[in-house]
């Protein structure tokens, strides 16, 4: 969708083709109980102004509509362990992010200086998160860095490794695999600014929407896209479900990069291609436990919890189904009418495929409605309440006050955002493969480009600079970061 508006504002007549009846993809939101809920994106980093993120949405034309909550400055997220009641806090602004944490660690105040400084550095490693047209070899110098060992190679205190990692969840990061480059750049734009989307992040897409159909720009919802028809070169057309052809000049996939070759027909794709990307592997996937709040029982929390069982931040994705939960984040919405109090928490614990894999021959979203069947229904309630009971114990009030509730599972994020195997964030980066694990915004194509999570980083972040860089392609590197640096 941003490729669009950016494409569009620059005169170029362009179509979005939607899957989903809801635009968007991982911005969708839905309800419970008549409360609005994230599916994905539960807050965004960066929206603050001087930040890359609010300047390319201030290109686009909607950061003076979006409407946002503001976190704890001084405890953005709050970092937790086992039975230990302590909260560890990340908070916004790269000295206050030293102070609150120095006030836990007096004795690591250089090292996380240190921290900050190593997680700029990277940054400016990457040119288009600054929003400059650089060097591309300039982030090989720190690419080839592992998270787990650069964090170890700041600081020697263990404990703090894991409060500096403990939000991790943000990118499912594996110890001994994810680049450091990952955890830096989620977390300077974290440290930078943290909002919420009110009432949900589908108010990002709703305005880009509106933005693209102000410069003549359509988008056609429920129309998913079967075939891709390459001829002569180039492709031709894209074919949606109900047999309509779409023809043009340049195509754009936002789609995984695996399901894509399943609906494109060319022999331009090499066998060799096609086999790295169908050998790739995904980052893990997550159930979700949405609750609404009777009004007035539980207080608000301007931050969110992290919290791991043990006192390893990089453990919980190994977990083993008799030690589930894990690992929880937990996200919570203010109550408008009960100012103080939340109105509904919802809550992401890491959960492997496998677990679900029995029922995966059946699709349940929005447009193909299917029922999974009681034993399902029953993996959920089960898996929901064993959540709750770690919950409780973090947040009191909690217990007896939940008046509605639902859950979700990685066949419900597979459905809902055609990932495979409900991956939270796509293709898994491994330091170890770095040229494997890479998704390029060209292809054998011309006239096909990719964007999306799968290309560069996720998150609402990774996915906006990656369509500045797709939309580059066609518009020019200096012409585009012109327009956008001049909105600065």
């Amino acid at each position: 969708m941003l490729c669009a508006v950016l494409l569009a504002k620059e005169g170029m007549k362009v179509c979005v083709l939607e899957r989903d009846k809801q635009i968007g993809g991982c911005l969708q939101t839905f309800s419970v109980h008549k409360k609005v809920f994230d599916s994905c994106v539960h807050y965004i980093g960066g929206l603050g102004e001087g930040h890359t993120q609010h300047s390319i949405l201030k290109y686009a034309g909607i950061t003076e509509q979006l409407k946002l909550a503001t976190y704890d400055t001084n405890c953005f997220d709050a970092i937790a362990f086992g039975e230990d009641p302590t909260l560890y806090p990340h908070a916004q602004g790269k000295e206050n992010f030293v102070e609150q944490l120095a006030s836990f660690f007096p004795e690591e105040r250089k090292a996380l200086e240190s921290y900050i400084n190593t997680i700029s550095f990277v940054g400016d490693r990457f040119p288009l998160y600054r929003l400059r047209n650089g060097d591309a070899y300039e982030k090989t110098t720190v690419s080839s860095w592992e998270v787990s060992k650069t964090i170890a190679g700041i600081t020697k205190n263990e404990k703090l490794q894991h409060v500096l990692a403990g939000n991790n969840l943000l990118y499912a990061g594996i110890k001994g695999r994810t680049p450091f480059y990952v955890h830096a750049l989620a977390t300077e734009s974290y440290i930078h600014s943290s909002h919420k989307v009110i009432p949900g992040s589908s108010q990002i897409s709703k305005l880009l929407w509106k933005q693209l159909q102000s410069y003549g720009g359509e988008v056609y919802r429920d129309n998913p896209v079967t075939v891709m028809k390459e001829e002569n070169g180039k492709v031709q057309y894209a074919q949606t479900a109900d047999g309509r052809r779409f023809y043009g000049k340049q195509f754009i996939a936002a789609m995984h990069p695996d399901v894509l070759l399943g609906i494109l027909d060319s022999s331009l794709i090499r066998p060799a291609y096609k086999k790295r990307i169908r050998g790739l592997e995904q980052t893990t996937s997550c159930f979700m436990l949405n609750l609404v709040l009777q009004p007035g029982t539980v207080p608000m929390r301007h931050h969110n919890i992290y919290w791991h069982a043990k006192d390893n931040a990089w453990s919980a994705i190994h977990y083993t189904p008799d030690a589930w939960p894990a690992n929880y984040a937990a996200f919570f919405t203010e109550d408008e009418h009960h100012k103080g109090y939340a109105e509904s928490i919802s809550i992401l614990s890491y959960m492997h495929y496998d677990e679900v894999k029995q029922w995966e021959q059946t699709i349940n979203y929005t447009s193909h409605e299917q029922e999974r069947g009681r034993e399902y229904e029953t993996f959920k309630q089960r898996q929901s309440e064993l959540l709750l009971e770690k919950l409780h114990k973090q947040i009191p009030g909690l217990k007896g006050n939940v008046a509605d509730k639902s859950a979700a599972t990685p066949l419900t994020y597979r459905d809902y955002t055609a990932s495979p195997e409900g991956s939270l964030y796509g293709v898994l980066k491994d330091v170890n493969k770095p040229n494997e694990t890479q998704i390029a915004v060209r292809t054998k194509i011309p006239n096909l480009l990719l964007t999306g999570q799968n290309v560069n980083l996720h998150g609402v972040l990774g996915v906006s600079i990656t369509a500045v860089a797709t939309c580059a392609e066609l518009l020019g590197i200096d012409h585009i970061l012109t327009r956008i640096n001049s909105m600065k």
